[in-house]
């Protein structure tokens, strides 16, 4: 590989090769009966005293999210249609993929609070680009003659980091619910982009190109740039990864918080909402960060140039480069958590059966991507939770969710995903998630007498121990008995 190239491939890798992140949790943040829900809304609270989630078993998700297209939208016959693929693209589209394992997990109940403890390995990778420059590779200049075409927003947030969490929650008092989660973060490896701003300008009489572009990408990663005399950049030497060194790294600290509330607004809705990740790292481990500024005039070549030459390629490609500024520094930098919104609300249609919606929004780079999730959620003989779901998400209808959890003595397994579709066909899906895992539950209510004396403000609505939910037995039954007369 060239110096050139391997240059280009650190600038650009991390927007075209990380094609696999966003956390989509919807269905599983109204299942307030699992513990690991409280990871959505820190207002959550459970009923037993204790619950404490097996080291590298308590929850493990996977999460794969695409706003523009499917394998299949892009596929015709095993190959790839690019026309399909320019039509599917949007302004500004999000590719991204998440891995968490949870650790270790723990839970328990003092009067009005819940206090949780919890800890992660987290690896996100995600990418946003305009959709413009699909256009450009594949269609050329010519749909913007005469104006400036821009191609800002191609940039990247990947990072490994370790995550230790302790969260508190109270009840106030019947219908109010509110929890804090303080997040300390050790950032293991990472890659980050800063400005990126490009543009190409086509002048409509003379076909001249004018391109002007503004790109930063930081590492916190072992590699080596390599300068010449001059200070360009001439290659990358890319270390190796000590397994150890990376997994007990502590220098790359970093702090976040969480906040969630839980309002019960009559004792048939109940309302919910949380603000997730509110925070950052500071990269200081290996830190690369490299700096392109500058412009470029293209006015064609003459007759006499053999323009289809690979010799004429490289050339052209070297002045591209050469013509930008290349600034190289080892400073620590800074990175952001994407920020997560959740509102959510749930009606007790019946007794045992809850209407839920909740609309997810993530603010990744200054853009906000949005989804909307439907869900039928029934608790049953009070040893099984089951939620049906159907979400608008990633420009598409077609992500049907379901969430399980099983309530056993002293024990509780769950398994939760927001397009079970998906897990059965994965090219013809946008998204892809699946959480599961495995708690044991201490110091249960057995019934609605402990279950008061553990918790004199009840816990949450889908309770089967809620008074809100004996209310409603009541009140149904009464209701029916009437209609029956």
């Amino acid at each position: 590989m060239t110096n050139r190239k391997q240059v280009l491939l650190f600038l650009f890798l991390p927007f075209i090769s990380f094609v696999s992140f966003a956390q989509q949790n919807s269905t599983f943040f109204l299942m307030h009966r699992v513990p690991q829900s409280n990871l959505l809304n820190p207002a959550v609270q459970i009923d037993c005293k204790w619950y404490v989630g097996i080291p590298a078993l308590t929850s493990t998700q996977f999460n794969y999210s695409n706003t523009a297209f499917s394998f299949n939208d892009i596929l015709e016959g095993g190959n790839l249609n690019i026309d399909a693929l320019n039509d599917n693209v949007h302004r500004a589209d999000l590719l991204a993929t998440e891995l968490h394992l949870d650790l270790i997990s723990i839970g328990y109940r003092h009067n009005e609070y819940y206090i949780t403890f919890n800890i992660a390995e987290k690896v996100n990778l995600a990418i946003t680009y305009p959709g413009d420059l699909v256009g450009l590779a594949w269609q050329g200049n010519s749909q913007f003659l005469g104006e400036t075409a821009g191609f800002n927003n191609l940039r990247t947030n990947t990072s490994y980091y370790r995550e230790y969490s302790l969260g508190i929650s109270k009840v106030f008092d019947p219908y109010r619910t509110f929890g804090i989660r303080a997040k300390l973060l050790f950032g293991k490896l990472g890659v980050y982009s800063g400005k990126s701003e490009m543009s190409l300008y086509t002048d409509e009489t003379t076909y001249d190109l004018h391109l002007e572009g503004n790109i930063t990408a930081n590492s916190s990663f072992p590699l080596t740039v390599n300068q010449d005399a001059n200070g360009n950049i001439t290659g990358i030497s890319m270390g190796e990864i000590d397994p150890m060194g990376t997994l007990f790294n502590s220098q790359n600290k970093g702090f976040a918080i969480d906040l969630g509330a839980i309002y019960r607004y009559d004792e048939n809705i109940t309302l919910s909402g949380s603000i997730l990740d509110l925070g950052f790292i500071h990269w200081k481990t290996d830190p690369n960060n490299i700096h392109l500024e500058g412009s470029f005039d293209y006015s064609g070549t003459g007759l006499e140039s053999d323009f289809d030459s690979q010799e004429y390629i490289l050339d052209l490609r070297d002045s591209v480069f050469n013509s930008f500024t290349q600034d190289i520094t080892r400073d620590s930098y800074y990175s952001w958590l994407p920020l997560q919104i959740y509102l959510g609300g749930m009606y007790q249609y019946m007794p045992k059966l809850g209407i839920g919606a909740v609309s997810r929004n993530v603010i990744y780079r200054n853009k906000l991507h949005s989804s909307l999730t439907l869900s039928a959620n029934t608790v049953l003989w009070n040893k099984f939770s089951a939620s049906l779901s159907w979400s608008y998400l990633n420009n598409t209808y077609k992500n049907i969710g379901l969430g399980l959890a099983w309530h056993g003595r002293g024990i509780q397994l769950h398994m939760v995903s927001d397009n079970v579709l998906g897990i059965f066909n994965p090219l013809d899906a946008r998204n892809l998630n699946i959480r599961f895992g495995f708690n044991l539950m201490l110091g249960c209510p057995r019934n609605s007498q402990e279950a008061a004396k553990l918790n004199k403000y009840s816990g949450g609505s889908e309770n089967a121990n809620c008074s809100w939910v004996e209310k409603m037995e009541k009140k149904y039954k009464k209701k029916k008995k009437t209609l029956g007369k």
